[in-house]
């Protein structure tokens, strides 16, 4: 059985509260696909610095909506044209988190449509070498999410004037320039002759991965909806949740790191110890900094006490596969 639940809501704020809820406290041992729609929005990554990301003129003079996820990443632009999707299953033995095979139902959907379409680098799905799908983790103790974009009909210029591009990502040619990179799922099928609509297009993503099993719809009680709204008014409608990452820092460094995304440290150093520390950037680990970050603090600004702090943590849950400490100490101390 795979519960499935369809926001009616465009609202990002209301939609990334839903998906906290079905990931955090929505009782069920079944898999729960939430397909959601927001209108008009930027969505910044869990780590992410939001000044540096976004053109805000341009995004606050168009109305545009902004909000930070709970899932790391880079950040997206979102409106109509574009569909979410959130799989949540069981943190188990059994469990798959790897994102290549999560994606393979969307994937063999969009083949049986005649696309080549292919997973490709660290959370995306290509066709013909065009992003179609970026895609992000998170991990509790009890549940996986793995959530993601599927550019349908984007409003693609609108990506190019409110997103930024680090210059780190393309000195190093990840990123060539935004408009070359990514395309709509429609445009390409018009091309090869065939037209689907929006509606059907969401339907057959559910399909692909309900196809083999029984669908019970979620319909949220009183109390449900009451948890809900409190997510939506305390954490996502609050600036603080959004912006509070960014601060002034006396040390900054920064580095795109091959395979594993760009990282950015901003550190405050008082009578050789930490003040106060901000990590962000675009890595895919399943947790945030937070934790990390409030180790550092009132550590010696030196390096073999700070690898003892890092030795305690999971750098791959916090930052993804393949991060070492020597990546962090780099940054820190060169």
């Amino acid at each position: 059985m795979i519960n499935l639940f369809i926001s009616k809501s465009n609202d990002p704020a209301y939609n990334l509260a839903v998906e906290e809820y079905l990931t955090y406290q929505y009782v069920t041992n079944d898999p729960i696909l939430y397909i959601w729609q927001n209108s008009n929005t930027i969505v910044v990554g869990r780590n992410q610095n939001t000044y540096a990301e976004i053109n805000i003129a341009e995004a606050m003079k168009d109305e545009v909506k902004i909000i930070r996820r709970n899932t790391g990443g880079g950040t997206v632009f979102h409106d109509m044209g574009n569909v979410c999707y959130s799989l949540i299953v069981n943190n188990d033995k059994n469990s798959q988190s790897n994102f290549e095979i999560a994606l393979q139902p969307i994937i063999q959907y969009l083949r049986s449509e005649g696309l080549n379409a292919n997973f490709s680098g660290r959370n995306d799905i290509e066709i013909d070498g065009y992003k179609i799908s970026g895609n992000a983790q998170l991990k509790t103790i009890t549940k996986i999410l793995q959530h993601g974009t599927l550019l349908f009909d984007v409003e693609l210029p609108r990506i190019l004037k409110y997103l930024n591009v680090d210059p780190e990502k393309i000195k190093h040619q990840k990123v060539k320039s935004k408009p070359a990179r990514v395309a709509n799922i429609k445009a390409i099928l018009t091309e090869n002759e065939k037209e689907i609509e929006l509606n059907d297009f969401i339907e057959n993503v559910i399909n692909s991965y309900t196809k083999n099993d029984e669908v019970k719809w979620i319909e949220f009680n009183d109390s449900e909806k009451e948890s809900i709204n409190e997510l939506f008014e305390e954490k996502y409608c609050s600036r603080e949740w959004t912006f509070a990452k960014n601060e002034d820092f006396e040390i900054s460094n920064k580095k795109y790191l091959e395979t594993k995304g760009l990282i950015e440290i901003k550190t405050n150093v008082d009578k050789g110890k930490i003040t106060n520390i901000k990590i962000y950037g675009d890595f895919l680990g399943y947790t945030g900094t937070e934790a990390l970050e409030f180790a550092l603090i009132n550590t010696d600004y030196d390096y073999h006490a700070v690898k003892n702090i890092l030795d305690k943590f999971s750098l791959k849950e916090i930052f993804g596969d393949n991060f070492e400490a020597e990546d962090i100490l780099n940054l820190l101390f060169n």
